[in-house]
């Protein structure tokens, strides 16, 4: 075949179509299979007209707020899933206002009120442990573990109200409380010398103190008894408006009182509707308010260092036990001293977001810089995180009072 040639304006030669080498044609079907396979992938991955449009953006976690906002962490989340029935009862209770939080006649259905209940004898007391024995004699340690174990219930948010055989057992605790107590309002059985064998002159008024917080706690404010033990103590102050141990450490109202005695005394009245905002009880939290972290004047736990060994439960007068009865008083955040034993109690609380009994463990604190060391987390078995959240529970009640 005779090839044709057109040329162009330019001068060059351009092949015709009938120069090309006949193709045979693809059929439809083949056409279809090149699309797809070549071009499926392409097709794929090709941005669409129609996507979905995204999900709606999540709000933001609610911020805390108030109190729970100065914390340098926040245990309560903690406290509802590891703390027993009777600690989820007074978180609801005394942190978040639950309304609907669990009512006595539930909270004496728990284990741990159970376990304390089956302790109680016949007549109301209860069997003393050996750390009461080593203080005083029988009728001393057996009248200090039954109070304790009064104080301990009235934690748990048992009171001696309505009818009911727990409310029967309370009142006959306080009976065997209130049996030896004397016509000036003393507890006889809280005689107590300098040495657990020595003969004593006159009446703990501290263990006094304790004695009528927990009556107070556990619905007996009302009780002649209660009015008159208060008496008695109000006989016995220091001229400084504080307490002293009279017939042991001082015979004379003119020396300066003790924190650990005043400490203690002062429950009675925080404890009490009545008596807390009276102007005796005022003045002592004002001179307890200016001890903290100080040394005491007399040489029971003198060292300013038993201010920071906090327990649970309470005994003895620490910072915690102290802030807690003076701001029940009344006193708040325009004091200094609540001041100081806030910022203390602030510096306490453990990286794991708890506070721990004891002494402060150095670098273990959850606004230190310093690294912990490695016997602070080794040595805290279950026991001690057990103490720990009942320890949080006080602290979180105290630091929402404040603030």
């Amino acid at each position: 075949m005779r090839s044709v040639i057109e040329r162009s304006s330019a001068g060059r030669t351009v092949p015709t179509a009938s120069d090309q080498p006949c193709q045979p044609r693809t059929s439809d079907a083949s056409l279809l299979n090149l699309y797809n396979g070549g071009t499926l992938a392409a097709d794929i991955n090709r941005p669409s007209l129609f996507a979905p449009p995204p999900p709606p953006a999540q709000p933001p976690p609610r911020a805390l707020s108030g109190w729970r906002a100065r914390l340098a962490s926040d245990p309560i989340p903690r406290l509802l899933r590891e703390g027993a029935p009777s600690v989820l009862a007074r978180v609801r209770r005394d942190l978040i206002d639950d309304s609907e939080a669990p009512a006595a006649g539930e909270i004496s259905a728990y284990p741990e009120v159970k376990t304390i209940l089956r302790k109680v004898e016949k007549d109301g007391s209860y069997a003393p442990h050996a750390n009461d024995k080593e203080l005083g004699g029988a009728k001393f340690a057996k009248c200090l573990a039954t109070l304790r174990a009064l104080d301990r219930l009235a934690d748990l948010g048992l009171r001696a109200e309505g009818e009911s055989s727990v409310v029967e057992q309370l009142h006959k605790t306080a009976d065997f409380i209130l049996a030896s107590q004397n016509s000036d309002g003393g507890i006889e059985d809280l005689i107590l010398a300098d040495t657990p064998k020595g003969r004593g002159k006159i009446v703990a008024v501290h263990f006094q103190g304790w004695a009528l917080s927990a009556l107070c706690r556990g619905g007996f404010e009302n009780d002649a008894r209660v009015e008159k033990g208060f008496r008695f103590l109000l006989s016995l102050r220091q001229d400084d408006g504080g307490w002293a141990w009279r017939g042991v450490r001082t015979e004379s109202a003119a020396r300066p009182s003790s924190h650990l005695i005043t400490g203690m005394v002062l429950r009675a009245f925080a404890s009490s509707k009545d008596m807390r905002g009276s102007r005796e009880a005022r003045r002592a939290a004002e001179l307890l308010a200016t001890r903290f972290l100080q040394p005491d004047r007399y040489e029971d736990r003198k060292a300013p260092s038993y201010w920071e060994i906090l327990t649970e439960p309470r005994f003895y007068t620490d910072v915690l036990d102290g802030l807690d009865t003076i701001t029940s008083i009344g006193l708040g955040k325009e004091n200094s001293g609540v001041r100081t034993a806030e910022a203390y109690l602030r510096a306490r609380q453990a990286k794991d977001g708890l506070w721990y009994p004891g002494t402060p463990v150095k670098g273990d604190s959850a606004i230190s810089r310093l690294p912990s060391k490695p016997s602070a987390k080794s040595t805290r078995d279950s026991k001690d995180v057990a103490e720990a959240i009942g320890l949080t529970l006080r602290v979180l009640v105290v630091l929402r009072k404040i603030n």
